[in-house]
């Protein structure tokens, strides 16, 4: 097809060649047309072929432009060229300079359609032109951003002449969201201090009104309940005819929903600049965005816990109605990602505004925090929020907790609230959003117990704890609710280490009274928690040296004694159980560098005892290797020379010989540690 055919096909507000025909005319004429495509840019750009705007037309528009840089490309490294020929990057320069000069005066949709796909396209192309030569995208960037600005200026026009010349779109389309989604990938590409020149305000309001739209608000669930009809066979069947199964299926393969993720990076790129150059004027614009953001995350749980899907597996959902909640699941995903990374652009640059605005920082932190729990049963399928959690989500709740955690009153408050959630929800323990809920409160209590007063942890943390310290059944929050006690016990230990006192009146620093309480306690529950199946060697081992550690540094030092005879006590009674009086026995060996001086000596003999007496050879090399490694490593220098001293005595007596080093005590020679020392080291 000629040239001038194609020119006719343009003029038209619509044509009868297949769309995908005509699109290969256009990017084959921008490349190949000589002397100069401009005249073609400003067809293109004035065309009512694309009119009224869709998401099909804008798409083939920018796609065009990105194929016709490529092809450009290839056909410049066809032409012959002498030593007083431009260069490659200043030919491509050129012809791109001539596009962006055929764009004057188009629509300011049309004319960011066409930037945003020739500055991908130049983008794709980069890595195969000549390093070190000027920059072919810098006149493309400004134009984007001037493109970008004016459909800005569109849509936050006040007066009435103004909407006037807002774009139209078709079949029902946003003809807001159109050119945000076509530009998203490409605005990624400007450099930010480019980006910054763009009225930040009002393009974070119409991405956050985008995202919003496309996840209906959180509401898309709502309806799901009222659609369900009975079915014997299955808990969960949707009515053949309902509006549910349209709506989520419209939802899920929506242009925005399909390119949330570069919405979503655009957004987070928006709030980092906006905070970091503005700060004074990001803040409340930010701390919406973070709202609006909540406010989808409740209206979500809402829905799901309404819907019935909250305890339903896949054999109990009916066949036909599975594909529906495959879908929903992809969208509950989508939100969760798209949550993550928006709130940790906000919460990474707030860390480092001036103190006087410490207070939105924190509020974004409890804002974020409060999503991410309404999000519990979503994240809860990813690994929770803790230790398992997937990198993104670790970094996001992890940076959230330590923003908190700098305001002793706002980690209060979220504490509070969390928890007269759970208990004030009328669902039972065993729900599974309680269930998860309950999990990533618990993941969160373990980083804020630091900042907690004693009496949040004595009347809300620790009565919230005890039901899930034996309860090994739910893997997850049995070891998430051992570690939030260690965490109050390893937080005092530090405190009296430290000799920090916050509270004058606190029993928890001042008295010992409350570690007193707890020591013993505690102390039950490992000794009932080391059966097999339940606490492994490594967990038990940590708590069993936090315990001893904490009950060391109490009024009465004998209470970490206490620890060790329970052991021993206990050890004596499993006669026929030789693998768990194995992990009780590693479990006192881990305990030794937490003793004080005045203790080891009794210590370090029941550990020759336990030793000696050890039924195999296999758990009487384990509990050496495990001994020698507590003596070299971690026992401190107050008893190292002791402890070092007795052990060279038990090498002799055990014929360990140089099976098994001697450390020193720092008091011998470099030589005199090489000889003693020996060749080989566990």
């Amino acid at each position: 097809m000629s040239y001038t055919t194609l020119l006719s096909h343009l003029h038209r507000p619509s044509s009868t060649t297949a769309p995908p025909t005509l699109q290969g005319l256009i990017v084959h004429h921008l490349a190949h047309l000589a002397p100069s495509p401009t005249p073609l840019a400003a067809a293109i750009v004035s065309s009512p072929l694309f009119r009224p705007f869709s998401f099909a037309k804008l798409d083939a528009l920018s796609t065009s432009f990105r194929h016709a840089a490529h092809a450009k490309l290839t056909l410049l490294k066809q032409e012959s060229s002498g030593l007083f020929s431009p260069s490659l990057n200043t030919r491509l320069a050129n012809w791109s300079t001539s596009l962006l000069k055929g764009f004057e005066g188009g629509h300011a949709v049309t004319r960011l359609a066409c930037c945003s796909g020739l500055l991908m396209g130049l983008e794709d192309i980069l890595p195969r032109l000549p390093a070190k030569q000027p920059d072919v995208k810098f006149s493309v960037e400004d134009e984007l951003v001037l493109a970008f600005a004016d459909v800005i200026d569109l849509f936050t026009s006040s007066d009435s002449w103004g909407k006037q010349f807002l774009p139209i779109a078709e079949g029902g389309e946003d003809a807001l969201t159109l050119p945000l989604i076509i530009s998203s990938q490409a605005l990624l590409a400007v450099p930010p201090e480019k980006i910054v020149a763009l009225p930040l305000q009002q393009m974070l309001n119409l991405v956050v009104r985008t995202i919003t739209q496309a996840f209906l608000n959180g509401s898309f669930i709502s309806t799901f309940s009222s659609s369900l009809e009975y079915n014997p066979e299955f808990k969960v069947s949707i009515k053949s005819q309902a509006s549910v199964r349209q709506e989520i299926d419209a939802m899920a393969s929506s242009p925005a929903m399909i390119h949330m993720g570069s919405l979503s990076k655009l957004c987070s790129r928006n709030i980092s600049l906006y905070v970091d150059y503005r700060p004074k004027l990001a803040l409340p614009p930010v701390h919406e965005t973070f709202r609006a953001l909540e406010t989808i995350a409740r209206n979500v749980e809402a829905g799901w816990l309404d819907s019935g899907l909250a305890e339903a597996t896949e054999e109990l959902i009916a066949p036909d109605t599975l594909p529906l909640t495959v879908s929903i699941w992809t969208i509950l995903k989508t939100l969760l990602f798209c949550t993550i990374m928006m709130t940790e652009a906000g919460l990474s640059t707030s860390v480092y505004i001036p103190p006087a605005f410490c207070h939105s920082s924190s509020a974004l932190a409890l804002i974020t925090l409060r999503t991410f729990s309404h999000l519990a049963f979503v994240i809860d399928k990813f690994g929770g929020a803790g230790h398992g959690a997937f990198t993104e989500l670790k970094r996001g709740f992890y940076l959230a907790l330590d923003v908190l955690a700098n305001n002793p009153d706002e980690s209060e408050q979220f504490v509070k609230g969390l928890f007269d959630e759970i208990w004030t929800s009328g669902f039972t323990p065993t729900h599974p959003v309680q269930r998860a809920k309950k999990a990533f409160a618990l993941s969160a209590m373990e980083q804020l117990v630091p900042v907690l007063s004693s009496t949040t942890i004595q009347t809300i943390i620790l009565p919230f704890c005890s039901p899930h310290l034996s309860d090994y059944t739910h893997r997850g929050e049995f070891e998430s609710a051992h570690s939030v006690v260690l965490a109050v016990f390893s937080s005092r230990s530090k405190r009296v280490v430290k000799n920090v006192t916050l509270h004058p009146d606190d029993p928890l620093i001042l008295d010992s009274a409350f570690t007193e309480r707890m020591v013993p306690f505690y102390l039950q529950c490992l000794l009932e928690n080391s059966s097999d199946g339940r606490l492994n060697v490594t967990q038990l081992c940590l708590a069993f040296a936090v315990l001893v550690k904490s009950a060391s540094l109490t009024r009465d030092p004998a209470l970490a004694w206490l620890c060790i005879s329970s052991v021993l006590d206990t050890c004596k009674g499993l006669s026929d159980d030789n693998d768990r009086r194995h992990r009780l026995h590693l479990a006192l060996i881990s305990s030794l560098p937490s003793l004080p001086l005045v203790l080891l000596p009794q210590a370090l003999s029941a550990v020759k005892d336990i030793v000696n007496g050890a039924p195999s050879d296999a758990n009487r090399e384990e509990l050496v290797e495990a001994l020698f490694r507590e003596i070299m490593d971690n026992i401190g220098d107050k008893e190292k020379e002791y402890a070092v001293c007795w052990w060279n005595d038990r090498r002799v007596e055990w014929s360990l010989g140089e099976l098994v080093p001697a450390p020193h005590d720092g008091t011998h020679t470099k030589a005199e540690r090489s000889e003693t020392l020996g060749p080989a080291r566990l």
